[in-house]
């Protein structure tokens, strides 16, 4: 079964989606989906704002969970929270962990001021580094979110992530999640964009050249218009990459096509 891999529902501060909306949305196009609630310890503009009651969100959601609906947690890495994050992750029964970097060196990068004075390649270096950094720190998730999440926000003229920018720090990103067994995530928020979907086939394939056998998939819808938005262009991304889709059940990864693992 398809699975859209990552959504914001109820307790998620910029999402616009309950849960009964992402299930609905779900059920009419037959797919499944995992719920991947913001924690963002420590959070540079608000500590707290992405941080959520996590006993409440198992005992809310619970009529809810299924085999086509699963709950998970995005977890936003910082050096200074991982031994917190990895204590959450290990203390409830998430079906999936999903990793994130929204933050560099304790700037958002949502805001464009974390860019000020950087060029591109200064900014984009850093963050590879910054990722690595975490990725050390962190070993209690399952997969790796958009790799080009700040693609959506830095201010500069070319907004894709490029492989010859920084080829020796992304093997290095690469060569570390495939040493954790950690899948990355095509995330469809930006392949409507004919620019974006050839750069980050060229960081797939190189993903999959390393090694990489395995790709999760998500919308990361905060609107129930987004659930499983994009679907067709990733499963052809991650075919043309050599990477098979897969989503992840009580912490244990599933294909999506084809017999299970």
């Amino acid at each position: 079964m398809i699975f859209d891999t990552h959504m914001h529902c109820d307790y998620s501060c910029d999402s616009h989606m309950k849960i009964a909306e992402a299930v609905a949305a779900a059920k009419q196009q037959e797919i499944g989906i995992v719920i991947t609630e913001h924690w963002d310890d420590d959070y540079p503009t608000n500590p707290t704002a992405f941080m959520f009651d996590v006993d409440d969100y198992f005992e809310r959601f619970a009529p809810y969970r299924s085999g086509q609906v699963l709950l998970g947690i995005e977890i936003g890495m910082q050096k200074q929270t991982a031994a917190a994050d990895e204590a959450l992750a290990a203390r409830y029964p998430f079906d999936y962990v999903l990793a994130s970097m929204h933050c560099v060196n304790g700037r958002d990068l949502y805001e464009e001021r974390c860019y000020a004075g950087q060029t591109k390649a200064e900014a984009v270096c850093e963050f590879l580094t910054d990722t690595l950094a975490n990725l050390k720190l962190h070993d209690n998730f399952d997969a790796f979110a958009h790799i080009d999440y700040m693609c959506r926000y830095m201010p500069f003229a070319d907004k894709e992530l490029r492989l010859g920018e920084a080829p020796e720090l992304f093997d290095e990103v690469f060569e570390l999640l495939i040493a954790k067994e950690k899948p990355l995530e095509i995330n469809t928020r930006r392949l409507d964009d004919p620019g974006a979907l050839a750069a980050l086939l060229t960081l797939y394939r190189r993903y999959a050249q390393l090694g990489g056998k395995y790709a999760v998939i998500g919308s990361d819808a905060h609107y129930k218009e987004h659930v499983g938005r994009g679907f067709k262009e990733a499963l052809t991304l991650a075919d043309e990459a050599g990477l098979e889709p897969v989503y992840f059940k009580e912490r244990k990864m599933r294909k999506m096509r084809g017999k299970n693992l």
